[in-house]
């Protein structure tokens, strides 16, 4: 089918019935890209797993001290275990801030600060007493003796998993946008274009693009480029479940931001998708009637980001 050949009547019913229902695909859920960095403590990972139910206190804190000075750097596994980010381990580890907790009790400091530098080669029996503490009060100690049954492991990666699942509130707004972007990867590779995602248009002057300031600094989701023939499109890729903007108004904001990006010789397309839009025909019709691309998740599948990109790229047109 030829999307871009068909009347606005048709493509807006082709839309409505084709309306998504979601806009989760696989790659919301777990980014397993995010599952990583204890490769280089497997040696530590797998010596962790001696206190692996250990119920005897003395005999779980003389295992504690003895591989705690062979090998100072299962410290470094600490952060894993009780699920700390990776951008707060990161720090810890190249020396650029230590953990710090503060102490509720009286009689005692208001704080204790921990170091998890990787530059760490040793640990004083002081230094070891103050670990195997922070090992306790941290719950640590109970997670080895009554939780964990076989794998330090299986725990880490467990525990990377969980972090990464409940950071999908920070994918929810991209979860359309993570959704389509395997289409857009397939189709660059398919015409050899250069796909660039959530960069600002000002990007596009190291490819010998002419961008004003007015849109400089606004961020595109995804720009399919051709810097030798200057041609690009910015793709704006969004999901509307009934709830948040209006129809006209976002049928309106993406009508002034063509204009904006035609100025400096940039064409538009807008993907938007849901249910929402099945109460809003006439918006989609105007949307139609002023925007050159206006599609939903099931025209850019089935043939027409192929059209756009042969339109813009290669001068074919369907009529």
């Amino acid at each position: 089918m030829e999307f871009l050949n068909l009347q606005i009547e048709e493509r807006t019913k082709i839309f409505i019935n084709n309306a998504l229902l979601t806009n989760r695909g696989f790659n919301y859920y777990v980014d397993w890209t995010n599952v990583n960095g204890y490769n280089e403590f497997m040696v530590e990972i797998h010596a962790m797993d001696i206190l692996i139910g250990c119920k005897d206190d003395n005999d779980f804190k003389d295992k504690f001290i003895t591989l705690i000075s062979k090998l100072p750097h299962v410290v470094l596994l600490f952060p894993f275990l009780f699920g700390l980010a990776k951008d707060e381990r990161e720090k810890l580890y190249r020396n650029k801030t230590q953990l710090t907790i503060i102490q509720d009790e009286l009689n005692c400091a208001d704080h204790l600060i921990y170091s998890f530098s990787k530059n760490t080669k040793y640990l004083d029996d002081n230094e070891i007493e103050i670990f195997y503490n922070f090992f306790v009060r941290m719950g640590l100690k109970n997670l080895y003796q009554n939780v964990i049954e076989k794998s330090t492991l299986d725990y880490i990666i467990g525990v990377l998993v969980g972090m990464d699942s409940n950071g999908r509130k920070n994918r929810g707004g991209r979860a359309f946008e993570l959704a389509t972007f395997p289409l857009f990867e397939k189709i660059s590779n398919k015409y050899k274009l250069i796909l660039l995602t959530q960069k600002q248009f000002k990007t596009l002057r190291t490819f010998g693009f002419n961008i004003s300031e007015d849109i400089a600094n606004r961020k595109a989701d995804f720009i399919l480029l051709d810097y030798k023939k200057k041609k690009a499109i910015n793709f704006e890729v969004n999901f509307y479940n009934g709830s948040g903007s209006k129809p006209e108004e976002i049928i309106d904001s993406y009508i002034n931001r063509q204009n904006d990006l035609k100025s400096v010789g940039i064409d538009f397309a807008l993907v938007t998708d849901g249910k929402c839009w099945s109460s809003a025909s006439n918006q989609l019709s105007k949307g139609f009637r002023h925007l050159d691309f206006l599609l939903n998740f099931y025209m850019l599948k089935h043939g027409m980001l192929d059209e756009i990109v042969n339109k813009i790229f290669f001068n074919k047109n369907n009529d």
